[in-house]
């Protein structure tokens, strides 16, 4: 999770009110921060902020919610956005590539060091937390002084166009040898990789001022000196980009600068101005609030929580409605239950009454009481317990233990951050192979397990797939063979009560060795799989000892 690390004396101008570093504690756990450490000498505190709020990737946006959490100011804060004379053409040519781009001017620019650090730290978290490391929103930040508008993003040949690019040597590269050469190039370069050309955005006299999502030209670079910030923020979401956009320039309003528009012309006529900080309107039943957080709050108190929490809202037209209007710096907002969560921070979590509804009392689910059982029993028998993501690698899933890749029968993710983790797991197993792989140097006898999620295919669920939960167990060391994970699958069947219960039937299959692999049956019912990992397996996983291990679907015992 991010953390950022404020000063109290800094937020306090922000915030425009005198704060004590205990009660600050205190209150910035209600307004959705995890305090991270404190610096009681130097006056700092050290914060963690949920992703999925990256308005809070610096002091401004956080002081802009205490101002709301101590009433000082309410509902959504008021920017202005002037219309500028700036224009920025977009090539069809981007389209293929990196197709979305939004632009505005901050001006007035007299920012101090700590500001500066705040400006450049907000890059780097949009980038991470919006921006999927530059991959879905890259932004540049520009000197509006040193180049000539109208501005033109387009794609060329990697080889087609040179620039002096920043933090480079102070030579002219095209973008191929930025690309091979630069830190920058190598460190993003995946990100255009396959691609026939590469974006740019040129000013009225062809000079560059960015070759996102990579490195900014030198051109433009920003000193003590510079007035007036062009900011380009391109991307593959426009949801995405745009709101990145907004964030940087609020915050930039909020250190005193003046926010102008730019107008972006798009193919076939299309033409946006942005920044837009227009507030986006909900409608929300106002009972399913209150059902939802279970309370009776008044039209009156409701709509001052929202006030409270920076959201202007009031009584809809539509009987038993709200009208709520969310700040365009905010992206979390999905869906109406959101704003149950809202509506209680606003109320604030503290005040909530502690009550317990009939039936209310939680418990565990059967599932769960079993696995907890399970975790017991495989750790009596000697085994460590190990825990691994339920997204996973398909190569690792499938090609690594010599089984067919079939991709109309996998949940795959359309969008992986990496090849590691681009789809859903169906077994528990291929994980622990890579377990071993990865501490194969570590000490033998090594017997680990896991008990987890496995997710399948199902079109009569709603999502279209449901979970089950799977017991894997592996050893490896010089002598780990068939016997050995034989008994300890006897112990747990023995622990269980079903010794009388169970069976184990030759068959064949892929993963493990032939006339050393069976199915595990339960009852009549087949429940797992049993055996000696096949040399190949081993190979693909890096392991030079043998490795014996079965896996059962605990779903079934129940």
């Amino acid at each position: 999770m991010p953390t950022i690390e404020l000063k109290i004396e800094r937020l306090e101008r922000l915030v425009g009110k005198k704060l004590d570093l205990k009660e600050l504690e205190y209150d910035l756990q209600w307004i959705g921060l995890d305090l991270e450490d404190t610096n009681v000498e130097e006056q700092k505190v050290k914060v963690e902020y949920n992703p999925n709020r990256p308005d809070y990737s610096s002091p401004e946006g956080i002081a802009r919610a205490l101002k709301g959490y101590y009433e000082l100011e309410l509902g959504i804060p008021s920017y202005e956005v002037r219309p500028g004379e700036i224009t920025l053409n977009v090539d069809p040519s981007v389209k293929k590539v990196r197709p979305y781009i939004v632009c505005g001017v901050i001006r007035d620019i007299d920012l101090d060091e700590d500001e500066v650090a705040t400006l450049m730290n907000i890059q780097e978290h949009l980038h991470w937390a919006v921006g999927r490391d530059r991959r879905k929103v890259a932004i540049g930040v520009h000197d509006l002084d040193k180049i000539i508008p109208p501005y033109r993003y387009t794609a060329v040949k990697p080889d087609s166009v040179s620039f002096i690019p920043l933090h480079g040597d102070g030579y002219p590269m095209n973008l191929e040898e930025i690309l091979l050469l630069h830190d920058k190039g190598i460190e993003y370069a995946h990100i255009l990789e396959g691609k026939d050309v590469y974006p740019i955005i040129f000013d009225n006299n062809d000079e560059v001022l960015s070759f996102p999502p990579i490195i900014n030209g030198v051109l433009t670079t920003v000193t003590n000196d510079t007035e007036n910030l062009f900011l380009d923020l391109t991307g593959t979401d426009f949801k995405a980009v745009n709101l990145a956009l907004n964030i940087l320039s609020t915050t930039l309003s909020d250190m005193g600068t003046k926010i102008e528009s730019v107008k972006v012309n798009y193919q076939g006529g299309k033409e946006i101005i942005t920044p837009n900080l227009n507030p986006k309107k909900w409608e929300v039943k106002k009972g399913y609030i209150n059902d939802i957080i279970g309370l009776e709050l008044s039209l009156t108190e409701m709509l001052k929580c929202f006030q409270k929490i920076r959201m202007d809202a009031k009584k809809s037209k539509k009987n038993g409605y709200l009208d709520i209007w969310v700040p365009a710096y905010r992206g979390d907002i999905m869906h109406p239950v959101d704003f149950t969560e809202e509506c209680a921070i606003g109320y604030g979590y503290f005040n909530l009454p502690l009550t317990i509804r009939e039936g209310g009392v939680g418990a565990y689910h059967p599932i769960q009481d079993f696995s907890s059982k399970i975790r017991k029993i495989m750790i009596g028998a000697g085994y460590l317990e190990i825990l691994n993501f339920i997204l996973t690698s398909s190569e690792k899933q499938y090609d690594f233990m010599k089984q067919n890749y079939d991709k109309t029968n996998i949940v795959e993710i359309a969008n992986p951050v990496s090849k590691e983790y681009n789809t859903t797991r169906k077994k528990l197993l291929p994980q622990l192979m890579d377990t071993l792989l990865l501490n194969r140097s570590e000490e033998k006898p090594i017997r680990i397990f896991e008990v987890g999620d496995i997710i399948l295919l199902d079109p009569d669920e709603e999502t279209g797939t449901k979970r089950e939960v799977h017991l894997s167990a592996a050893s490896y060391h010089e002598e780990a063979d068939f016997t050995e994970i034989r008994s300890t699958l006897d112990f747990i069947m023995i622990s269980l009560g079903y010794e009388n219960d169970f069976e184990i039937k030759p068959n064949k299959n892929l993963s493990y060795i032939d006339g050393r692999y069976g199915e595990i049956y339960l009852k009549g019912s087949k429940v797992g799989e049993i055996g000696e990992i096949h040399p190949e397996v081993l190979l693909n996983f890096k392991l030079e000892f043998p490795v014996a291990a079965f896996e059962l679907n605990l779903q079934d015992f129940l």
